[in-house]
């Protein structure tokens, strides 16, 4: 267990960020899981990740929404559980910047599914959007 604690830590010394800050980028973490010699240790990566996510929504950290589902649609195609982030995905749909929008459209094609009730929560923001 040390040498799991000790890849996160070289991971984020490496990077030099603070380990719940969630400012890394998708390429970076991308990066990190591919430089993983072991699926402990990529196990260990996506732990770190998760739990840096999770720590921005319970912040509420408007700065990286985006950058954060990216990483959640990333891990999500790994096999990993991401259903921690499916009410940011709803949350972040209400923005009105296109770019970040267009993250949110590609994440909720992923991350949802029709045994949900956030189908009809996406249905009816999108109704609200302006034209």
């Amino acid at each position: 267990m040390d040498s799991v604690e000790k890849i996160v830590e070289d991971f984020a010394m490496d990077l030099a960020i603070n380990p719940f800050s969630s400012g890394t980028r998708l390429r970076d973490m991308i990066r990190a899981i591919h430089a993983c010699k072991t699926a402990a240790e990529e196990r260990a990566v996506v732990r770190w990740e998760c739990a840096a996510i999770r720590a921005a929504i319970s912040e509420g950290n408007q700065d990286y929404r985006h950058r954060n589902m990216a990483k959640l649609k990333f891990i999500h195609m790994l096999g990993y559980p991401t259903h921690f982030g499916h009410m940011e995905c709803l949350k972040l749909i209400a923005t009105m910047v296109f770019p970040k929008k267009r993250i949110v459209y590609l994440g909720l094609m992923l991350l949802l599914d029709e045994r949900q009730e956030a189908p009809m929560l996406v249905t009816n923001s999108l109704k609200q959007y302006p034209r």
